[in-house]
């Protein structure tokens, strides 16, 4: 038995009963305990956020405050993907603009990539999108078989389509055949095979063969997220989706081009970068 799995079904039928703003409280007091606990992934987030803010000079008591909002902003989004297990497309609470982008994109019958990041709530926006009535696949991190079969039925259950990083090829196929939009989380390289860029004033790896796919297919791209809102805001989340583009330079251009957006939101929302692991590259 996995504990982590239990822990989350538990965790599941709590959010279910209880009302969101409790749910919220306790995730915060959970989520401050933790940040206390967990000096190492306290280091990853400064290391972060030290790359994003390499020419502010941030005080080490600006820093704590963005590593507690961090993990904090964390903790409310695992309440939303917890809740994708019993919600309706009425429950979602999003500010959402630009979703007439996925119809223009689709127009041209290639399918669309459409590029995130782990900022925000990844899984619970790819929801909402199928919720909408987008044809929608994504690519997902591999974990242990009984988490990643829990994962896959939350992120399914309103219309998803999910496919393993290890099947990306696939799931390419699939997309530009069916004419789907495919998310792809571009920040990381989780399967440890990318290719190393610039990002802010470090180092990072990507994922390797994107922009070539891209090019070669000629799939229309746009660019896409989901952040919690501010607090005087109405809807609990605020979404984007951009205009759609076709990339025609080599796929380095692409990989700069793509770097170049992330920055841009990552510095828009740094304690909403949820990336708690070290991969920098030395």
């Amino acid at each position: 038995m996995n504990l982590a799995v239990q822990l989350q079904k538990f965790a599941t039928a709590l959010v279910r009963i209880i009302p969101l703003k409790l749910a919220d409280k306790v995730a915060t007091v959970i989520s401050l305990v933790f940040c206390s606990l967990s000096g190492k992934r306290r280091g990853h987030i400064a290391m972060n956020l030290q790359h994003i803010f390499s020419d502010e000079h941030l005080s080490r008591g600006q820093i704590n405050l963005l590593i507690k909002k961090t993990f904090v902003n964390y903790a409310r989004t695992m309440v939303d993907f917890l809740r994708l297990s019993f919600i309706s497309k009425d429950d979602f609470s999003v500010e959402g603009y630009g979703y007439e982008n996925f119809a223009r994109a689709l127009k041209h019958g290639r399918g669309c990539i459409m590029l995130t990041l782990h900022m925000g709530n990844w899984d619970y926006a790819g929801a909402y999108v199928a919720a909408c009535g987008v044809p929608i696949n994504a690519l997902v991190e591999e974990t242990e078989p009984e988490m990643y079969d829990l994962y896959t039925r939350h992120r399914e259950r309103l219309g998803m389509k999910t496919f393993p990083l290890s099947k990306a090829g696939y799931a390419f196929l699939h997309t530009i055949k069916n004419n789907r939009v495919l998310a792809v989380l571009g920040d990381r390289d989780i399967l440890r095979n990318g290719i190393t860029v610039d990002f802010f004033s470090g180092r990072r790896n990507i994922p390797r063969g994107l922009g070539d796919i891209i090019i070669k297919r000629k799939i229309p791209v746009t660019f896409g997220y989901m952040v919690l809102n501010s607090a005087d805001k109405e809807k609990r989340y605020l979404a984007v989706v951009e205009p759609p583009v076709f990339f025609e330079g080599s796929p380095q251009e692409f990989n700069q081009g793509m770097v170049k957006k992330f920055e841009e939101l990552i510095r828009s929302f740094p304690d909403q970068w949820m990336l708690f692991e070290s991969d920098w590259v030395a």
